[in-house]
């Protein structure tokens, strides 16, 4: 059966309702050992739900802090004692997107057993699908091609290479691990798509000096920007 989890995502709350939701989520990352005392949720129109400053703060200011512990990344998909031994051989063409896509389809499989429950069944976390161009109709997506640089058609056929390449050799040889009613390709391009349109780039562990990355980071996912300063 679907997680919990899983069937929130499938529906987005109004604007308001996920504005409210991010309190309680700030609280438990806080508990977690961030500091999220410099921003609060915001209605950022047609973003969505935003973060703004609740103070006045100066260029340089650390605005919100998360524990490395709450991100999902392609390195903690390769640690993680459950996903680690099956994804060692996966080389995907769309690099860390496709391994934090597993890895969030496994948090969701695990529900409220997740660690990472109380941000992924938050009301602040669901979006429309409507937002996420993998899972546009085909007239949607062929239109978008025409208007935009974006590779979008490269990154749709990787996409579909990367979720045969784990069908063949991961999860149909597991299902007890990866039932498909998780891990069918429709969830798989959706958590694709979350994670292009979510992930912020960190260095990797943490580590300053490293490259950048990309990881998925409760609270920090729902940044956005305008198109001039505040």
């Amino acid at each position: 059966l679907a997680s919990t989890a899983y069937a929130a995502l499938t529906s987005c709350p109004a604007t308001a309702t996920r504005v409210a939701a991010v309190p309680p989520l700030a609280e438990w990352v806080a508990s977690q050992g961030g500091d999220v005392s410099v921003v609060q949720a915001a209605d950022a129109a047609q973003l969505g739900v935003g973060l703004v400053a609740a103070r006045a703060v100066r260029r340089g200011d650390r605005l919100l802090s998360v524990p490395e512990e709450l991100a999902i990344t392609a390195e903690s998909a390769l640690r993680s004692e459950l996903l680690g031994a099956y994804l060692v051989e996966f080389e995907p063409y769309l690099a860390d997107y496709s391994f934090i896509a597993v890895a969030l389809l496994n948090e969701e499989r695990l529900g409220q057993q997740s660690s990472l429950a109380p941000w992924l069944s938050s009301a602040c976390w669901q979006v429309e699908q409507h937002d996420l161009p993998l899972l546009w109709p085909s007239d949607d997506q062929a239109e978008l091609e025409q208007s935009t640089a974006a590779p979008c058609v490269e990154r749709r056929l990787a996409a579909q290479a990367d979720y045969e390449w784990l069908r063949e050799n991961v999860f149909e040889a597991s299902p007890m691990v990866f039932p498909e009613s998780v891990f069918s390709e429709a969830s798989f391009l959706r958590a694709l798509g979350l994670a292009f349109s979510r992930c912020v780039f960190v260095p990797a562990g943490g580590r300053q000096g490293e490259p950048a990355r990309p990881a998925l980071l409760p609270l920090v996912e729902l940044c956005n920007h305008a198109d001039s300063p505040s």
